[in-house]
């Protein structure tokens, strides 16, 4: 029972984060941890469900929203500046543009974009970037094998350490931009 937690927590991660979550996750697989297979798998899920999440929020309320987060709307013009020169090279790179990945499906939903379109290259986006970053967790969990394989006994209470230290750093990160947010912004 345990494990499909786990697989659901790897869904949620990638789904909201994406990047650090796949390449932790496929480390994990590859000490045997987790079934590579299955993270793979879920990991192309969940990017894709996010993508399309965000393109249907642009389609239904994408100007509603951005009128309401209001950080977010430099990113957004840089995206709509661009997407009607540019769309393939928008939909192959924006997940892999630190800050874009939430908002350019979104942009693109606000676009006149078709729908059947953006389902299609975000799926080829999503294989492209699945591959990309299970390679490189792959990569790390070899490098980490063969140079730490020495401290395997104390490998959980280390994951357990760089867990907790993550999760302060996200909630320290969420508090001081809370306090940043200049008065009657939500």
């Amino acid at each position: 029972m345990h494990v499909v937690l786990i697989y659901i927590g790897i869904f949620c991660g990638i789904f909201f984060e994406g990047e650090m979550v796949m390449i932790t996750s496929v480390i994990a697989a590859h000490h045997g941890h987790l079934k590579l297979w299955m993270v793979v798998a879920i990991g192309l899920t969940g990017t894709y469900a996010s993508d399309s999440f965000y393109f249907f929020l642009g389609r239904k309320k994408g100007k509603e929203w951005l009128h309401r987060k209001a950080h977010f709307r430099d990113k957004y013009e840089v995206i709509d500046r661009k997407i009607d020169r540019y769309p393939i090279l928008i939909f192959l790179v924006y997940r892999f543009m630190y800050g874009f990945r939430t908002i350019a499906p979104l942009a693109i939903g606000i676009s006149n974009t078709r729908t059947s379109k953006f389902l299609i290259l975000s799926a080829i986006s999503t294989l492209v970037w699945g591959l990309t970053y299970s390679g490189v967790g792959y990569i790390f969990g070899e490098v980490l094998q063969s140079k730490f394989s020495h401290i395997e006994h104390i490998e959980k209470y280390v994951i357990g350490i760089l867990l907790l230290l993550g999760t302060l750093v996200f909630i320290v990160v969420r508090v001081k931009r809370k306090k940043k947010k200049p008065e009657g912004q939500v």
